[in-house]
């Protein structure tokens, strides 16, 4: 048995090509893959050469929704289970940065995710990188009654907006885009601020009463932290002394990154969370929340194309032209 696979053969390349799908072994399932989502962080970098410990040529990618089509011994799934993975062990000859853009899936049962019946499975092939956004948003313990700061509307950041309204927080959405900012908006977000033309900082402290409680970083780019900081509250020097504003850098950040001591942190003692990926809680959360009507990540300004698409969709990732690109493989 065959199967089709999207292979970046050196950056800024790739194609599809196939591979021969092994014999499962014990505790292993083999499902037929309807959707792959695409990261625009890790998957682009990947894409373009930029992701440490990529090796060419590979299999990208890390969200598949696909349904069980047979499986080895001692095994609780079964034909017709839908399930959401991260990867696939069944690669060829191709290296893995993490191997999910395939069309046939081999994988142990422990390790991929049966879906609820009758859940929306267009909204599932969001399940990890929503689980970024959710697993950013945990660690900080966002409540309803916080004043959130989003800096950055590109597909994460646009999540962690979304997580942050299903809670109830008041949100301040942040781009340089005025169409994310239109989408994010149209969404249910309470303030959109386009940082090339308002001053976010200022506006931001007015409508707030001097700052937010959390502010949520997911630009990946370094020199942007400094500022996200600065929207924080400042932590009074007399009584009462409310808890320190948390921040949140959510996601890859490539660059170095640097705080302006005095203005960033010393007068605002920030509580500060880095938030790199998941854990499997965040996955079963995300999807019982989609399954239950709570978050619709479809919210997200997207496109569904066929898989043979893949070098057009990436290189309009790449542009930006573009949030979030879904393979249909069927």
């Amino acid at each position: 048995m065959k199967s089709k696979v999207i292979v970046f053969q050196k950056p800024y390349q790739c194609s599809i090509e196939e591979i021969e799908i092994p014999k499962l072994s014990k505790g292993q399932i083999l499902a037929r893959t309807l959707y792959t989502g695409v990261s625009t962080g890790t998957e682009i970098r990947v894409f373009s050469g930029e992701q440490p410990g990529a090796s060419f040529p590979l299999i990208p990618g890390y969200e598949i929704v696909s349904e069980v089509i047979d499986t080895g011994k001692d095994t609780n799934l079964k034909s017709g289970d839908w399930v959401f993975a991260g990867s696939s062990k069944a690669l060829g000859n191709y290296n893995s940065s993490w191997g999910a853009q395939v069309e046939y899936v081999v994988q142990n049962q422990e390790s991929v995710f049966k879906l609820p019946e009758g859940i929306d499975l267009l909204k599932a092939s969001f399940a990890h990188t929503a689980a970024i956004a959710y697993h950013g948003v945990q660690r900080a313990k966002v409540s309803w009654k916080d004043n959130v700061a989003v800096v950055g509307q590109g597909m994460i950041g646009f999540l962690a907006s979304l997580i942050c309204k299903t809670i109830g927080s008041r949100v301040f959405a942040v781009d340089m885009l005025d169409e994310r900012l239109n989408a994010v908006k149209l969404a249910g977000v309470d303030y959109t601020f386009n940082s090339k033309n308002d001053n976010v900082e200022k506006e931001i402290k007015e409508l707030t009463n001097g700052g937010v409680d959390v502010a949520i970083d997911a630009t990946g780019v370094a020199s942007s932290i400094d500022k996200t900081t600065r929207l924080l509250r400042e932590k009074p020097w007399v009584a009462p002394f409310p808890p320190s504003g948390r921040l949140v850098i959510l996601g890859s950040y490539k660059n170095p990154i640097s705080f302006n001591y005095f203005s960033s942190l010393f007068n605002i003692e920030p509580d500060i969370f880095i938030s790199r990926d998941i854990i499997p809680d965040d996955i079963y959360d995300i999807i019982e929340l989609i399954s239950r009507g709570r978050f619709n990540p479809l919210l997200v300004p997207h496109k569904v194309l066929p898989y043979t698409s893949c070098l057009s969709a990436y290189k309009d990732l790449l542009e930006q032209k573009i949030t979030r690109v879904i393979f249909n493989w069927r």
